[in-house]
């Protein structure tokens, strides 16, 4: 089997099978390939339409739907699809991870295959995401202090200043990166028995972050390759582009772990305090040209209270500064 794809679905089981879909075109002419779909405990009756969706004898063999025990969060999802793969297919030659509110356009596997032979230093590679909103997502700059500072002040004088510290990179063409979007990832196989698979502590998001982090530490390359193009809806499991609602608090404990994890306790609160400080910058200038910031509500209180709720206890074993992989899952329940 050359690719194994995996999508993780929470209530969105419609998007999921025209993701699966625009996938399974992509796949159909690989020998051996499969699909595995992930519901993550949806309990609104998800596990049951992607059963009756994919149980249709064009799919059979070729789309698998596992239901989780449990909603363990993005990359505990990922956990159990790359597990069944192992246990039912063995090993691909590489793991495809989608989101399910996504598309991949006609021919974008083909060229990140490509590239993976072309490049047999690169352990992952990332697409281009065109979102909702009309923007696209190319490739990342690890998170930093400066980082923090210029992504939530959003002051152009201050952006040009750091422009080689900005989180998003402006990049065009295809070429190294430290991290891409978790939006569509191409995994060569044997990146999972060098960095580990995701980190499960993570629920939602700096999971892709941390995982890039530690396949560069094993001596692997990620790529951006500006030729395969990924659509992307947003936040449909999650919400968290809504701009009507408060930002969940597992976005500020993945946060804080990811700093704590990868970082020294001084450096996470230095980092709190760019942001807290870009933060009133943003307000500021906002309030000053009479416009409307368009952020989750309260988003500033709710960063500073859990910010100075947490900044005095003792970090617990699981937030410490050793960096770790996460251990193969068992193997969840098809039905």
């Amino acid at each position: 089997m050359k690719v194994a794809t995996i999508i993780v679905n929470y209530r969105t089981a419609a998007a999921t099978v025209e993701a699966v879909a625009a996938a399974f075109r992509e796949v159909e002419g690989i020998a051996g390939s499969i699909i595995v779909v992930i519901d993550n405990d949806s309990g609104d009756g998800s596990l049951g339409e992607l059963q009756a969706a994919f149980g249709h004898d064009r799919w059979r063999g070729r789309v698998a739907v596992v239901g989780a025990p449990h909603n363990g969060g993005f990359g505990a999802g990922v956990n159990l699809g790359v597990a069944h793969v192992l246990e039912t297919h063995g090993q691909p030659e590489y793991f495809l991870v989608l989101n399910p509110d996504s598309k991949i356009a006609p021919g974008a596997l083909g060229r990140l295959t490509a590239f993976m032979e072309d490049h047999p230093d690169a352990g992952l590679l990332g697409t281009v995401v065109n979102n909702a909103a009309g923007n696209q997502l190319r490739g990342f700059r690890f998170p930093s202090l400066l980082s923090e500072l210029e992504t939530r002040a959003c002051l152009g004088p201050l952006t040009h200043l750091l422009r080689n510290k900005k989180i998003v990179m402006d990049i065009v063409d295809s070429g190294e990166v430290d991290w891409v979007s978790g939006v569509s990832m191409l995994f060569r196989s044997e990146v999972f028995a060098s960095a580990g698979l995701f980190d499960e502590r993570f629920f939602l998001y700096f999971e892709e972050i941390d995982l890039a982090l530690r396949i560069r530490q094993s001596g692997w390359k990620i790529y951006f390759v500006a030729e395969a193009i990924v659509d992307h809806v947003g936040g449909l499991s999650t919400g968290v582009g809504d701009s009507t609602r408060r930002l969940p608090r597992y976005w500020f404990e993945s946060r804080r772990r990811y700093f704590l994890k990868h970082h020294s306790r001084l450096y996470t609160a230095g980092c709190d305090a760019a942001w807290i400080c870009g933060h009133a910058l943003f307000k500021a200038k906002a309030k000053l040209l009479g416009r409307e910031d368009r952020m989750p509500p309260r988003m500033g209180r709710d960063f500073i209270r859990y910010t100075f709720a947490n900044l005095l206890k003792p970090a617990p074993e699981a937030e410490q500064y050793r960096p770790r992989p996460a251990p193969l899952p068992a193997r969840a329940e098809t039905r």
